[in-house]
């Protein structure tokens, strides 16, 4: 029988304790908070969600930091009014060069509103999304300044945009307060990029709240002498990437350590993208991931 995938629950308390602190805090600094709903998409739980208006039409996005842009689904062009402009760029996908009936449409947002973030003329990508109005990506967030709390399912908005004092002002509460500051940076293809290292192998991870799970290349996995057992499960969007799960006894993500985790291991040699490692919204939730974006700044905080 496969191993299952078993996600760490974190304590309710301290995560309601965190929260209001992380709320009370961006609020006096001039945040606008909006809530993100948890979804459920194919069947991958906690997936976070917000309400949005695009184009003064009201729309429905999953916040995917994995993304290097914001996606309009194909389907709700209409809706938004929206003209889409088609290439020849295959969309990629996880396991596979492209899928060779999906291609890349490229348009531009009159709006994007969320809360009372106001943010015009956004360029975004189009293809096919089969649930919500599309996916909302880390460039936006990172313009507004925006601050992601993954356990307490929070978007904060800075109404002035990025502000270094504030920011510095938030690295010290929560440092005060037990979390662990992880410094990210933003790659060529405008995703969120980590040094990690699995038990002592170094390498790279791409933070994704648009992923469950955390998934590393099998090389790495080889190079660390880690036991690896195929799973059934199989890696969404995919049918050709096999999945194995490993037991990691130390998984460093900048400073802060892991220990003893069951992490996913995807054969990635027809990858679209060398670092595509990804850091999935399970283990961000489970460590208490507060995410700085206008300040490309991570905190995590061992489940208490």
């Amino acid at each position: 029988m496969s191993p299952s995938i078993t996600v760490p629950k974190l304590s309710e308390k301290k995560t309601v304790t965190t929260s209001t602190t992380l709320n009370s805090f961006l609020k006096h600094e001039g945040f606008g908070v909006v809530k993100l709903k948890q979804k459920t998409l194919d069947s991958d739980p906690k997936r976070l969600v917000i309400d949005v208006e695009i184009n003064r039409v009201s729309a429905l996005l999953e916040v995917d930091t994995g993304a290097g842009g914001t996606v309009i689904a194909r389907g709700s062009l209409k809706k938004f009014r929206i003209v889409e402009h088609k290439t020849s760029m295959g969309v990629p996908t996880f396991g596979k060069i492209f899928a060779p009936t999906n291609f890349w449409g490229l348009a531009k947002l009159d709006t994007l509103a969320m809360g009372k973030s106001v943010i015009h003329t956004v360029p975004v990508g189009v293809k096919e999304t089969p649930h919500l109005d599309g996916l909302l990506g880390t460039p936006e967030l990172h313009r507004v300044g925006a601050v992601l709390d993954c356990a307490g399912s929070a978007l904060y908005l800075a109404r002035r945009g990025p502000s270094r004092r504030t920011s510095d002002k938030l690295a010290a509460m929560l440092q005060s307060n037990g979390f662990t500051q992880v410094p990210l940076r933003l790659n060529s293809d405008h995703h969120l990029e980590v040094d990690c290292s699995i038990d002592r192998v170094p390498s790279t991870i791409l933070v994704d709240t648009g992923s469950q799970f955390t998934f590393v290349d099998e090389s790495i996995g080889t190079r660390a002498g880690i036991i690896m057992t195929q799973s059934i499960t199989r890696v969404r969007g995919s049918d050709s990437a096999p999945l194995s799960i490993g037991h990691v006894k130390k998984f460093a993500i900048g400073d802060f350590q892991i220990r003893d985790a069951d992490i996913c291991f995807v054969d990635l040699k027809k990858a679209d993208h060398a670092s595509t490692y990804l850091l999935g919204i399970s283990e961000l939730v489970s460590n208490s991931a507060i995410i700085d974006l206008g300040a490309l700044s991570m905190y995590l905080r061992h489940p208490q």
